[in-house]
């Protein structure tokens, strides 16, 4: 009742807003239409009186009230139309010059005369024309569509009686005054003109050849609808009256009267996903950081259901926390904070103590019960209290123990209410649990315990985990859906519940919904506003700040009553207010930030608003209650996986039902997401006939100019808001009906791809406030005549031009509500008094400002200039380019105005001393770039240094500085204490810097960047300072490239240095604990004492560089995967650095030409000590490790893998060594080769040729079982024998290896194997060992080779080699290194054998092979570089195929017949 009261309140005063500054009422004052805007504002005051009346009278539960209330918004709305359309024709008369809707006629009484008859004829010809079946919709043959005040003129209902001043006499004395003349007159004027698309007839503003506007508007009708609006409000307003008489009067009502009270009794035994918290928590209390404090409070703070009382309850009830705490309190606050029965309430739950006094206050009580005492106080379900003096008065007490360690722990929804009351550094902030607990939590509330494993529910819990995820971990809505899904252990009954979200219907105290609704009852109705109307956009929807404001904006639904605040700083104090309430969520991922509304809230802003708001998609279509009520509707239809079943085709024919479902003509939002393809514009074309009171049009991805998807898009002359985005490639004009929509105050054009050129005559849209594009400053600068635009808030560029009108800067003076203005072409102003003109000093919202000279000017004339130019004091950030004046302004230098500069940035400047530095002492950015003469950098370029100055500095940018050798921090290094980025770039003589040999500077530096900088030669150490996130040098010194992130995932550092440079580099690993990933090339040996302290690193690459230095000792490190390429090393040291890799699962050892022989060290099998007086087996351990050491040794070119990677690596690449050579065995703790890498997966051998040339028989295999991928490439094989223990091999890569061996056979038809790539051109296969046919298909079933590639087409191609893969293959590319004429008539038909075929690539064929037809399952076909190629095959290629590749084929006949193929893909290059 009291949304619907404060409703109906906003719109009266929105249908009120167009009367309010008296233009509208001037413009009307005549007795054809005076008489009726001031009957029609004394009812509306009358209204606006009676509602005011009735928010101070008890309303609940009086649901005719609420009709009536709804009845009288309605004719408000009607008003409110009425009054905007006039409103919209008055701007139209002024910008226009035309008399159709003035007062009095300038060319005199008989020009007048003759207007008014023509409105009163055109009334009534209009009313026989409706009534005449067939006739012609206009004397032109198009359809004459009038405006909307014309069409609700046929709605008047009979009978209705007035006692407000009579509105019917302007109505009657028109008539009177022209006589007959009415028939003398044609029903219409002027006929509309067409811009030559006749799909698109423009219906109250039509374009002439003069670029003018033909206006059709009727006073009589106009009279007659306010006449028939009075007439509706005053019988409502009257019965309203009647009511409100009988209803008492009340208080602020009362949300929470049926909140229950909550009790330290748990009703949950279980605590699931808490445990850690809970902990946490307790230990805090009783040993750990607030033990020894007099008095902790300590907020738990989360939504709704999220289980702060639970946790309460269980940190409560627990004995160490009993045993801790001498007085134990809990007390239920709830949302009437009143400090007198809260004390009451302590006083009573808190033992006495002998000798109290009698005649005690209650506070006086409480103090001397807890003087000795310690205590917790709980202090559940707290939302608010009127001021801090009241906390203050319940804590006065509380304060006055004389022992340690009490703690009041207050559980509350809102986080300013938890930052007012905390005494500790942060509050407890919970969030939904994680998805297994949650899973856990769940499933307690559905089954018994004996029930969850049960096999029958498998396939409930698929479903029940697509509910699970809609509800993101409250525990609430576990308990809520638990229950229903309880109640039917039946897929149906679950389905339903998922499809339906029957939760939300649920109104028990304890269910999800009321809990969440009850936060947004408790705010206030603007709030209310503001986040219900969010229900329109998609769930998960990501905003940004300015997307919601100028929503709101474009709802009306902000509203300022101060001249110092924009609607738009309401906008994000209210977003500011949402997010405090927990109703939406910031997001700043990648730096960018956005606001989300948890999914069950989004839920609650749905069922809140339903009575106003209607969102439609797919899966709601069929099902949603549409009310009659609805103003507000969003369509989204892009969420195919949001379908629940429908089909595309049934949501468009349930949108088309839409017009005998929902009342088109009440509608003032439609927010469409999705690609708007032909048949949806269809839809919305018969759908959107009548909806002229549009206010809000959201088109987000159209393919079709706008006024083919809406005929009548002329007539949403009601418009506040219109955005409008393309699909990418398609190319269209802005439609030049915006300039007509007068009362637009948002154009969002941000994702239109077409033209963005300026509709004629934009500066007609004298109430525009904001302008989105892809390219502002592009659209910004082409608008003429700006100053008209009087409330624009941002433009980003603006042209001085002295040669054309309407971009004179004076046209800036009118623009006194700009927030961001960009100058440009300054030097085109030759005058100060040109300069004043822009009266920049008068502009008190501006918070941005560019001012940009493109060319030299005269200095003396740009000092003049630039002085002019001052701007309001509130300015927070200023940029200066190509200024050539000699000195920076006195409101910038000596005469400081702009005290409060947030940012200043000087491009190109040729001023000789900076400006006041040192008193901007709010400034948090400083951007220097292309200042030539300044070579020093220091305090000396500030002015005045005083305690305050560059205290508040984050980010300092010095760049293009041509003579700037040094920076100076002389006696104040604390200047830039608090700096956070610093970027140095291409300054080529700077020599040194500050911090270089001072560790204690800059030390909350989160980002530094240098590039280009080659004279400076000593850099600090990486990294200096452990708040350090980001470091980027790039050619410093003879250092080529570093660069850190911690923003990365990995983690990762990257250092490399000029060949045959020696840069030093110092690394601080005390601050690289975090370190995840370390790459350094030509870089100066890292000595392992800093590797060990890199404790989170997992991969370590090195380039061109010398190993690590110093000893292993007995470290393990967490490295996962090591590369080392192109290394001066010798196998000692590199085997020496692996001894401490005890992680390793990958190694790669890439160009090392000092490895010549490789083996491994087996691992050797010990006995631990069984008694206490033994080594222990740490100890034993050690000396285990020390001994492999030890034996690493003899010849430099030898690398023996240690005995600690035997059991944890997974792949190995060894690659570009020639000399390379795996040793056979030899000693007892070598098994031969790699086979003691017995978890190794993954083995690359490339360009090694001699690696396998010490194994020649099957009787010794140099590679361990255990391998999965294979590849060998240019290695020198005399036998395949040595793989024949590779029965788990699934991927083989061979190349440069002529040989024949029927272990090929045997790993393809007995083995794993699937898939084959053989390079070059090599002979591999063998006719298969089985002759017989029979037998080879029954060898075929065993085989899993699906996927090959080799160039042996001669060996493949037979038959025996084709049956046994006709099961299994199903990607076959054969290759040849050259071009062949074609297949012999065996190969083709072995070809034919591979029926299960699925994809095919063939190349540098001569002609195709025949039968390629009889390939029934082949869906992909490639066919490259093959210019001789003329035709396809003359049987055609098979039925099944999907996909055709031709590639380098330049025959034209082949293409062409290609494209006349009726393949679904058919791609053709070049």
């Amino acid at each position: 009742m009291n949304v619907a009261l404060s409703t109906a309140q906003w719109v009266v005063g929105k249908a009120l807003a167009p009367i309010a500054d008296g233009l509208l009422e001037a413009w009307a004052a005549s007795k054809n239409l005076g008489a009726n805007i001031e009957a029609l504002n004394t009812e509306l005051l009358y209204v606006q009186a009676t509602l005011k009346n009735a928010s101070s009278r008890q309303l609940d539960g009086n649901p005719a009230l609420e009709e009536l209330l709804q009845k009288m918004r309605d004719s408000a709305q009607r008003a409110e139309d009425l009054l905007d359309e006039l409103d919209y024709f008055r701007i139209h008369d002024e910008l226009n010059r035309t008399f159709d809707t003035a007062d009095e006629n300038p060319r005199g009484w008989g020009h007048e005369l003759v207007q008014t008859a023509r409105h009163t004829a055109k009334a009534f010809g209009k009313l026989f024309s409706c009534t005449t079946a067939g006739n012609p919709p206009g004397e032109d043959g198009t359809q004459r569509a009038p405006c909307c005040a014309q069409l609700r003129a046929r709605q008047r209902a009979p009978g209705s009686s007035s006692s407000a001043p009579s509105t019917n006499q302007a109505g009657e004395d028109v008539v009177a005054r022209t006589g007959k003349l009415g028939n003398l007159f044609p029903c219409s004027s002027k006929p509309n003109v067409h811009d030559g698309d006749d799909s698109s007839a423009r219906s109250i503003l039509s374009n002439n050849d003069k670029g003018k506007h033909s206006l059709q508007f009727s006073r009589v009708e106009v009279s007659n609808n306010m006449k028939q609006i009075v007439d509706q409000l005053q019988p409502l307003r009257t019965e309203v009256s009647k009511i409100l008489a009988d209803c008492s009067r009340s208080n602020a009502p009362d949300i929470g009267h049926n909140r229950p009270i909550t009790t330290s009794e748990s009703i949950e035994p279980k605590l699931y996903g808490r445990d850690d918290t809970v902990i946490s928590i307790i230990n805090d209390i009783t040993k750990g950081k607030y033990r020894n404090k007099d008095l902790t409070v300590l907020p738990i703070v989360g939504a709704g259901g999220i289980g702060k009382t639970t946790i309460a309850q269980h940190i409560y009830h627990n004995k160490e926390v009993q045993n801790h705490f001498e007085v134990v309190i809990w007390v239920c606050v709830s949302l009437n904070f009143d400090p007198v029965k809260l004390l009451e309430e302590i006083k009573q739950k808190i033992p006495k103590v002998e000798d109290e006094k009698e005649g005690s206050t209650t506070s006086e009580v409480i103090a001397e019960r807890l003087k000795s005492k310690r205590f917790l106080l709980m202090m559940d379900d707290m939302w608010k209290f009127k001021n801090e003096d009241d906390w203050k008065r319940l804590m006065l007490p509380l304060k006055k123990s004389q022992k340690n360690g009490n703690v009041i722990m207050v559980t509350t929804r809102l986080p300013e209410l938890a930052q007012l009351v905390k005494t500790t550094d942060h509050s407890i902030e919970l969030g939904g649990l994680e998805p297994g607990e949650f899973r856990k939590l769940f499933l307690s509330f559905v089954f018994d315990r004996d029930e969850q494993d049960r096999t029958e529910h498998r396939l409930l819990l698929e479903t029940g985990d697509k509910i699970m995820e809609k509800l993101k971990g409250s525990p609430l809505a576990a308990k809520t859906v638990g229950r229903l899904l309880k109640r039917r252990l039946d897929l149906n009954h679950w389905d339903y519940v998922l499809e339906s979200k029957e939760w939300e219907t649920q109104n028990n105290d304890h269910d999800i919904m009321p809990a969440l609704k009850l936060s947004y009852d408790y705010l206030p109705f603007h709030l209310k506003q503001c986040f219900s109307c969010c229900a329109l956009y998609p769930e998960d929807y990501m905003f940004t700040s300015k997307e919601l404001i100028h929503f709101w904006v474009g709802m009306d639904i902000l509203h300022s009553g101060s001249r110092n605040k924009t609607v738009e700083d309401i906008g994000q104090t209210n977003l500011n207010d949402l997010v405090t309430q927990g109703f939406f969520r910031k997001d700043e991922t990648n730096g960018r930030q956005r606001y989300i509304i948890h999914d069950l809230l989004h839920n609650l802003a749905l069922n809140v608003a339903s009575h106003d708001c209607l969102s439609l998609r797919r899966s709601n279509v069929m099902s949603v209650q549409i009310l009659p009520s609805v103003h507000h509707m969003s369509i989204i239809i892009d969420n195919a996986g949001d379908s629940d079943g429908v089909t595309q085709e049934n949501f468009k024919s349930e949108l088309i039902k839409l017009k005998t479902r929902l009342k088109i003509e009440k509608l003032q939002t439609l927010l469409i997401f999705g690609e708007i393809d032909e048949s949806f514009g269809h839809i919305f074309r018969d759908l959107s006939e009548k909806a002229n009171g549009l206010r809000v049009l959201h088109l987000h991805r159209i393919i079709k100019p706008v006024e083919s998807i809406f005929h009548n898009f002329s007539k949403f002359i009601h418009l506040r808001y219109l955005l409008l985005g393309t699909v990418y490639g398609f190319g269209m004009h802005l439609p030049g009906e915006i300039s007509t929509f007068y009362h637009l105050r948002i154009l969002d054009i941000k994702g239109w791809r077409g033209s963005l050129h300026l509709p004629k005559h934009f500066s007609n849209l004298a109430k525009l406030r904001h302008i989105n594009t892809r390219a502002n400053e592009i659209f910004h600068s082409d608008i003429s005549n700006v100053g008209k635009l009087q409330f624009l808030q941002e433009l980003n560029k603006f042209i001085v031009s002295r040669e054309e009108n309407g971009f004179e800067l004076n046209q800036l003076s009118h623009l006194v509500d700009l927030t961001e203005l960009g100058i440009y072409n300054l030097e085109r102003v030759q005058t100060k008094e040109t300069a004043a003109k822009a009266k920049l000093a008068d502009k008190i919202h501006m918070r941005n400002l560019k001012l940009q000279w493109e060319s030299n000017n005269e200095p003396d004339m740009e000092t003049l200039v630039l002085e002019s130019l001052r701007p309001h004091k509130n300015l927070e950030h200023l940029y200066i380019g190509g200024y050539r004046g000699p000195s920076c302004p006195t409101w910038l230098g000596s005469k400081l105005c702009v005290k409060g500069l947030k940012s200043l940035q000087l491009d190109d400047v040729a001023w000789k001393t900076l400006p006041s530095l040192g008193k901007m002492w709010v400034l948090d950015e400083l951007s220097l770039k292309r200042i030539h003469i300044l070579n020093e950098f220091g305090p000396n370029n500030f002015g005045p240094i005083t305690e305050p100055s560059f205290c508040s500095l984050k980010r300092l940018t010095l760049c293009r500085l041509e003579r700037l050798e040094k920076w100076v921090v002389g006696d104040a290094p604390q200047l830039f204490s608090g700096l956070q980025v610093l970027t140095i770039e291409e300054c080529p003589e700077l020599l040194e810097l500050p911090f270089v040999n001072n560790m204690h500077f800059l030390p909350n530096l989160r980002e530094f960047i240098i590039n280009r900088c080659p004279k400076l030669m000593s850099l600090p150490p990486i990294l200096w300072t452990h708040t350090l996130s980001l470091v980027e040098m790039e050619d410093v010194g003879s250092l080529s490239r570093l660069h850190y992130s911690k923003y990365s995932s990995p983690i990762k550092l990257y250092i490399t240095v000029e060949s045959g440079e020696q840069q030093e580099i110092l690394l601080v690993p005390s601050n690289l604990t975090e370190l995840q990933q370390l790459e350094m090339t030509s870089c100066p040996p890292l000595m392992l004492s800093d590797l060990k302290m890199l404790t989170s690193l997992k991969r370590l690459s090195l380039e061109s560089c010398k190993i690590v230095a110093g000893t292993v000792g007995d470290s393990e490190w967490p490295i996962e995967t090591l590369s080392i390429s192109s290394c001066d090393v010798s196998g000692k040291e590199v085997a020496q650095l692996l001894c401490g890799l005890t992680r390793l699962r990958k190694l790669k050892i890439m160009y090392c030409k000092n490895i010549t022989l490789l083996g491994v060290v087996a691992e050797k099998q010990t006995s631990l000590p069984s008694s206490p007086g033994d080594e222990t087996e740490e100890t034993q351990a050690t000396d285990l490790h020390q001994q492999h050491v030890s034996e690493i040794g003899g010849d430099d070119g030898l690398l023996l893998l240690p005995s600690n990677l035997t059991s944890c690596l997974q792949t190995l690449y060894f690659g570009s060594s020639s000399q390379l050579t795996l040793i056979t065995p030899n000693g007892q703790n070598q098994k031969g080769g790699l086979q003691a890498l017995r978890s190794l997966r993954k083995l690359s051998i490339f360009y090694c040729r001699e690696f396998l040339s010490a194994y020649s028989s099957s009787s010794c295999c140099p590679f361990p079982s255990s391998l999965q991928e294979l590849s060998l490439r240019r290695v020198y094989m005399k036998t395949l024998e040595c793989l024949s223990n590779l029965t788990c091999l699934t991927i083989l890569e061979v190349e440069g290896i002529e040989l024949r061996s029927e272990v090929l056979w045997h790993l393809v038809s007995m083995g794993q194997l699937r898939e084959l790539n053989v390079l070059g051109r090599q002979f591999l296969f063998f006719p298969v060992p089985v002759q017989d046919e029979q037998e080879q298909l029954l060898l075929s079933r065993s085989c899993k080779l699906y996927k090959l590639r080799t160039g042996d087409i001669e060996g493949f191609l037979c038959g025996s080699v084709c049956r046994v893969l006709s099961f299994s293959l199903t990607i076959l590319h054969l290759y040849s290194c050259r071009e062949v004429e074609g297949f012999t008539k065996e190969q083709e038909e072995a070809l034919h054998l591979l029926t299960s075929l699925q994809e095919l690539e063939f190349n540098k064929l001569r002609s195709l092979p025949e039968g390629l037809n009889k390939l029934t399952s082949l869906k992909r076909l490639e066919i490259s570089y093959c210019p001789s190629l003329r035709c396809l095959p003359k049987d055609g290629l098979p039925s099944s195929l999907q996909i055709l590749h031709v590639r380098y084929c330049g025959n034209d006949e082949l293409k062409e017949q290609c494209r006349q193929l009726t393949i679904p893909e058919i791609h053709i290059w070049p």
